[in-house]
């Protein structure tokens, strides 16, 4: 290699492993400002015998200029109109090389289907360059590729990593492979339709508790929104419960077993001072706590012979709101039911 363009190329590269680490970390700040969900955002920079290598098989006669890949950043995201939300969001945030751009999907014909994402080449732009922690990047561009899981999934079976699928096949396999190709795109647009219809049910679900309709079924969407309904229209801070959304299902589970099935029935086992009482203690309480409260109180041995459940009551707190509704001459037989503490009579005996 020609030593100057050796030197350039060290220069480059160590230039571009800060930029890896800035692009990267700014692209996760940014989609986590904007609110949109991503499973991972990874850099690389391109390594030096790769680059070489390009320039040699490219024939490149000016690789300072046509080199626009050394940084490279990968956002994967779930569901295809999170790739517009990314791809919009990049087009504010940095400034785009449109004609070495390239939508991947876009240049595939109405009867082919294949390897599909986005890729934006980008450069930071004078604004974003004028900052201190971005001296001596200017003149710089990387690689932007957005994918959803399941086009990345595809790319890393098919075409980056998988030696099997990636050369020339047969024809009746190679037609197999962009069959089970065809699938995943239909997969991955039946996905993004799923879930756009829940963020729709979602609003359907609070326009109809706005005007008191508690007719729908208790589900892991309607609960929540009913239980933070009620928490703002009695002025109760719900704590955190945690990755709530990933157990509510045993709650829902809970519910229905015990006879509750949706949400007219659930508001009507909150007892009325429930809410006065948590604030007169000043107790603090999560949707399990209060779903779970409510459903003890209306009747806790119903509750305790036909309730599958895998939690317990510790028996060292003070469980004042519990005591307040339970009687006292009752409160050790509850109490050895959700705690495995056997209750004195039983001891005794």
């Amino acid at each position: 290699m020609d030593p100057k363009l050796d030197a350039w190329l060290d220069d480059a590269l160590q230039r571009h492993n800060r930029l890896t680490q800035i692009v990267t970390a700014l692209m996760q700040s940014l989609l986590t400002d904007r609110g949109i969900d991503f499973l991972t955002v990874t850099g690389r920079t391109k390594d030096k015998g790769k680059v070489v290598e390009k320039i040699t098989r490219k024939r490149y006669k000016d690789p300072h200029r046509q080199l626009t890949d050394l940084t490279g950043v990968r956002i994967i995201v779930f569901f295809e109109s999170q790739v517009e939300q990314v791809s919009a969001l990049i087009n504010e945030a940095f400034n785009v090389d449109l004609k070495n751009s390239l939508n991947k999907d876009a240049v595939l014909s109405v009867d082919q289907t294949g390897y599909r994402s986005v890729h934006y080449v980008c450069d930071l732009g004078q604004t974003r360059l004028a900052l201190p922690e971005f001296v001596g990047l200017g003149g710089l561009k990387f690689e932007l590729q957005v994918r959803t899981l399941l086009q990345h999934a595809w790319a890393e079976l098919a075409h980056d990593r998988n030696y099997k699928f990636s050369g020339k096949l047969p024809r009746e396999m190679e037609r197999q492979l962009y069959l089970y190709a065809g699938m995943l795109e239909i997969a991955d647009k039946g996905f993004d339709q799923l879930s756009k219809d829940i963020d729709q049910y979602a609003r359907d679900l609070r326009e109809k508790a706005e005007v008191g309709d508690l007719t729908p079924e208790i589900d892991s969407i309607s609960l929540p929104e009913f239980i933070d309904k009620w928490a703002k229209d009695n002025e109760i801070n719900l704590d955190p419960a945690g990755d709530a959304g990933a157990n509510l299902s045993s709650l829902v589970s809970e519910l229905r077993q015990f006879g509750i099935r949706d949400l007219s029935a659930l508001n009507a086992i909150i007892p009325n001072d429930y809410a006065d009482r948590l604030k007169q203690r000043k107790c603090s309480t999560t949707i399990y706590g209060l779903v779970r409260d409510s459903m003890l109180i209306k009747d806790w041995r119903r509750f305790a012979e036909t309730v599958h459940f895998d939690w317990m009551i510790d028996a060292e707190e003070d469980n004042e709101i519990l005591k307040d509704y339970i009687p006292e001459d009752d409160y050790q037989n509850f109490l050895s039911a959700f705690s495995g503490i056997p209750d004195d009579d039983n001891g005794d005996s």
